[in-house]
């Protein structure tokens, strides 16, 4: 019972790769000597950039799907926004739109049964507020 093995270039590289790479884990030591010395980089710290520590308690909008037990998915079939959009959202990597604003906080009214107002679900200037509501009005008539 003999059975070829055919082996192509691309199986031969990664199989060469995954023995250098193991040996060098194995010897416990990095694969290529750095040139740079022993000193260590000082990382830069992006001021708008926000703390990862900050980003896990998550916006008003993530504590407030927690507090009530909205599953993501349910607030994207309500709202019609996609799961992975508002996500972005729930974790702050992007400011919605006005009318993004409206649809997430009818389809919060709707989930929680309990009046929302968009100060429960964002940080907003009062100008952002007062057009959201006039934006509400427009699509509630």
């Amino acid at each position: 019972m003999s059975e070829e093995i055919e082996l192509t270039r691309r199986g031969l590289l990664q199989m060469v790769g995954a023995i250098v790479a193991m040996a060098s884990f194995a010897a416990r030591r990095p694969l290529f000597e750095s040139t740079l010395g022993d000193e260590p980089i000082d990382g830069e710290l992006l001021e708008d950039e926000p703390v990862i520590a900050d980003r896990a308690s998550g916006t008003k909008l993530e504590r407030f799907l927690k507090s009530r037990g909205i599953k993501p998915a349910h607030l994207a079939r309500e709202s019609g926004y996609s799961r992975q959009f508002l996500l972005r959202v729930r974790l702050g990597r992007i400011t919605p739109t006005r009318r993004c604003v409206a649809e997430i906080i009818r389809a919060c009214r709707r989930l929680a049964r309990e009046p929302v107002r968009a100060s429960d679900l964002f940080d907003l200037t009062a100008t952002d507020a007062r057009a959201i509501e006039r934006l509400q009005r427009q699509l509630i008539g």
